[in-house]
């Protein structure tokens, strides 16, 4: 009888053992994110960076809603897997995101390049600086990871003699704009247009977020504007528009109208009005003053049907990291005057528009 050989035995099984894991420590990984505009140049901007020093293709992107970052990363954290696809969607709003995760049920818009246009996917991970249980969905299950402090404002054309004079909101004010249509007299101009108010839908954490701020329970009057540029009120069952880059170009054509977005989509022709008579600084935010802002936060199912896979989990929190990071937050023209960082802050609220109240050591 032949006498097996232990070390040829042992060899053997080692490559067999190699041959058996080496397809998955180069695994694919994919995730899905979705949640409002807000955020756009954060996202693309740690999404590029996500895969520095590797392999990346992208579609989509930049000013895109919809876009795909594609490729191999250097990072240690992320580097034993193969290729790595961060799948973003920003057009569909941070509540609409929130409702797939936890359903585990997509709307028809939530696809993205890897599902196609006729197969929604629900989404691995969620960016919201909407807190779940404000919009009755139930954080019950959901891990947070906070990122930083949203900014938000009210926005006028520079461009318009209407606004000209319009520097400032009072709460009321707001209120009046976002559910009726009143003369720019009103709102401290000369002029006797009328003012048209441009917000969004809601799906969106900005709308979410103002409505808090200004106690508005309504149902808005918001405009859009049509092929000839002229105001049209938006009767749907969800007045409002998709993201705050839609409300940006619409104030820029609707010269006399006020719309509300995230800081980071304020472009060239646009100002941003002072609210109850302060206004938008990052020292504002940090010492309380100015009042628009949410905190934002990314979420994932803790447990059960949804929870990522390890693989993902690791992406998720490479990416996290890249977000937070201290020194992207305090240099990045991406981030900085656009973005708070939580830790900067001086002051805390308790629910989604809250009281602001100081944190300890604030009058120090």
């Amino acid at each position: 009888m032949k006498t097996l050989n232990p070390k040829k035995l042992i060899a053997a099984g080692l490559i067999l053992a190699g041959a058996a894991f080496t397809p998955n420590l180069r695994a694919n990984v994919e995730v899905f994110l979705i949640g409002g505009s807000a955020s756009q140049s954060v996202i693309y901007d740690r999404a590029t960076n996500f895969f520095a020093g590797g392999s990346l293709t992208v579609k989509g992107g930049g000013s895109s809603a919809v876009a795909q970052f594609s490729g191999t990363s250097t990072n240690p954290a992320v580097s034993g897997y193969g290729t790595i696809t961060l799948d973003i969607n920003l057009n569909n709003g941070a509540i609409d995101g929130l409702q797939a995760l936890v359903s585990q049920s997509p709307g028809p818009a939530d696809t993205n390049y890897s599902s196609g246009a006729l197969t929604p996917q629900v989404p691995t991970f969620v960016d919201s600086a909407t807190t779940p249980d404000v919009v009755g969905i139930s954080s019950a299950g959901l891990t947070p990871l906070p990122t930083y402090v949203v900014p938000l404002v009210y926005i006028k054309n520079t461009n318009s003699a209407d606004t000209a004079a319009i520097t400032n909101l009072t709460q009321r004010q707001a209120w009046s704009l976002e559910n009726s249509t009143l003369q720019a007299a009103y709102f401290g101009s000369s002029s006797t247009n009328y003012i048209y108010f441009v917000g969004r839908n809601s799906q969106a954490a900005v709308r979410t977020e103002i409505d808090l701020n200004i106690y508005n329970t309504q149902t808005i009057n918001t405009y859009y504007t049509n092929s000839s540029s002229q105001p049209v009120l938006d009767v749907s069952a969800d007045p409002g528009l998709t993201s705050g880059g839609v409300v940006a170009n619409t104030v820029l054509v609707l010269t006399n109208s006020i719309g509300t977005v995230a800081m980071q989509n304020i472009k060239k022709g646009l100002a941003p009005l002072a609210y109850e008579g302060v206004p938008y600084s990052v020292t504002n935010v940090i010492n309380g003053s100015y009042p628009l802002w949410g905190y934002e936060n990314y979420y994932y199912i803790t447990s059960g049907t949804g929870t990522p896979s390890g693989p993902q989990l690791a992406v998720i929190n490479t990416f996290y990291q890249s977000v937070t990071n201290a020194a992207f937050q305090s240099t990045s023209p991406v981030f900085v005057g656009n973005f708070i960082p939580n830790t900067s802050l001086k002051v805390s609220r308790g629910s989604d528009g809250g009281q602001i109240t100081p944190l300890p050591g604030f009058f120090q």
